[in-house]
């Protein structure tokens, strides 16, 4: 931030936590308390407020929105990427589509982020192997809240407190929504980091905790299609969960979102956090104004299920995927029904999809092919013969193995389906370049056997990130966010 973005605030009474307000040029202020500490975790963090437009002090009390990763929520307190969440607020608040309320941004723990995001299993490439969610869960509970209860009038209605986040702060949403449902009613579970893929082995372990019992009222849930090994069939596995055994009312009390072209960046839950913020805090009786069919890739016989929801558009612009739509297909034998917009495909062949919901109808098509529930990755990576031998070098996630100096090569059965953005990177934000100084990228939805090779003339330098920081998946073996 520059010196004109954070003007001197007055010295802070004994007690009191050093604020600052900065100027907010489309309605909403925003207040950030510096180095809160944490006894219940031994460490320190900024939390960042959103104040409505018209915020009045006396009035209230305001529903609230707590995040994680306040460090990449809003863009004026914090380094791009960034959610942007203010001007999301601000618009949709002025639209009169959501009501005034305060957002809380929870800076996250750094070092510590992926142990104090973990409540059942440490996080899995935290060497330590430490679960602190427990410790982090009682500092939001026990620590921040009334802190921030005693200067900001928000509710202590849990049907109007959301808790949201993305990655592995949707993982963390999910499991403090399920254990506290008496403090957050609501919860936004954007990208959810469900279950660790090993990049070498691709062995699968869950991290999240199974629920057995119902807990908030509302719950939001989506996933890109183009996130790699953090892959659309386990949040789908979720959802059904939540509806089949749990009882949750598909497209009223958990509404789902799968954005197909989508990675697993900031920039695509900027687009998508409008819409789970109206699931949570808006009119859920808004009636749908628009169906369309999205796009699909091709799919396989030896599939076991494939997702085929219509994507709906609401009064208010919630954009959501409609499960429990009415699905219809010719030929009827090539497709086979699995309940809530899931089908196995059947023969091969061209299919015709129809799809049916709140009076509108959507029409696509799907191929079929032959072929089994995996296929063959191949990619080879060259780069400059002088990058160290114990540099590590991923391809959309997946960990390589030097072969030779500045060859790197990997080989992996693939779900069909699994988006890859095609990126190359050796750590956090530190990407492979072509010639012209661009971003490597290349996507692609894995549905068939191939084989790549990809040559990286140059890599940016994480420590000099500007804000068009492009987007990748490439950065870490399983998620990229901080």
């Amino acid at each position: 931030m520059t010196p004109t973005e954070q003007p001197a605030a007055p010295a802070p009474t004994p007690g009191e936590f050093p604020r600052m307000s900065l100027p907010a040029n489309t309605g909403g202020v925003i207040e950030t308390l510096s180095n809160v500490r944490s006894t219940h975790l031994d460490n320190v963090r900024d939390v960042h407020v959103y104040l409505p437009p018209g915020y009045d002090r006396q009035g209230g009390p305001y529903p609230v929105v707590w995040l994680h990763d306040g460090q990449h929520v809003f863009a004026r307190t914090g380094p791009e990427p960034s959610w942007r969440v203010e001007e999301t607020l601000d618009r949709l608040i002025a639209a009169g589509l959501l009501p005034p309320l305060i957002a809380v941004a929870v800076d996250n723990g750094r070092d510590d982020r992926g142990a104090e995001y973990s409540h059942y299993v440490p996080y899995p490439r935290d060497p330590r192997a430490l679960s602190r969610g427990g410790l982090y869960e009682r500092f939001l509970t026990e620590e921040l809240r009334p802190l921030l209860a005693a200067r900001y009038p928000i509710t202590d209605d849990p049907a109007h407190t959301a808790v949201l986040g993305s990655s592995m702060g949707g993982l963390v949403s999910y499991h403090l929504a399920f254990r506290r449902p008496d403090v957050f009613g609501l919860a936004g579970v954007l990208s959810p980091f469900l279950v660790f893929v090993d990049p070498i082995t691709l062995a699968e372990t869950p991290v999240h905790h199974r629920q057995s019992a119902r807990g908030p009222a509302r719950i939001w849930i989506d996933i890109g299609g183009m996130e790699g090994l953090i892959t659309v069939r386990h949040t789908r596995d979720l959802v059904d969960h939540l509806v089949t055994d749990l009882g949750y009312a598909p497209d009223r009390e958990v509404r789902f979102h799968e954005d197909p072209q989508a990675p697993h960046h900031e920039s695509a839950w900027a687009r998508r956090v409008g819409s789970a913020l109206l699931h949570l805090f808006g009119d859920p009786d808004l009636p749908l104004v628009e169906l369309t069919m999205p796009e699909r890739p091709a799919v396989a016989t030896g599939q076991a299920d494939v997702s085929v929801a219509p994507v709906g558009v609401r009064a208010d612009g919630c954009t959501y995927s409609v499960l429990d739509a009415a699905l219809a297909w010719t030929p009827a034998d090539a497709l086979r029904p699995l309940g809530l917009a899931r089908v196995a495909p059947g023969r091969p062949g061209p299919v015709a999809l129809t799809a049916t919901a709140g009076g509108h109808t959507a029409e696509g098509t799907l191929e079929v092919v032959e072929g089994g529930a995996d296929a063959l990755l191949e990619v080879t990576v060259t780069t400059a013969a002088d990058l160290p031998a114990d540099e590590t070098v991923y391809y959309s996630g997946l960990l390589t193995t030097r072969v030779a100096a500045g060859v790197h090569q990997g080989t992996w059965r693939l779900p069909r389906g699994v988006g890859l953005t095609g990126a190359v990177g050796r750590g956090w934000r530190c990407d492979g370049l072509t010639e012209d100084g661009t971003p490597i990228r290349d996507p692609f939805h894995h549905d068939g056997d191939r084989r790549l090779t990809v040559h990286v003339p140059a890599w940016t330098d994480p420590n000099a990130r500007t804000p068009a920081a492009p987007e990748t998946d490439a950065t870490a073996p399983i998620e990229e966010t901080p």
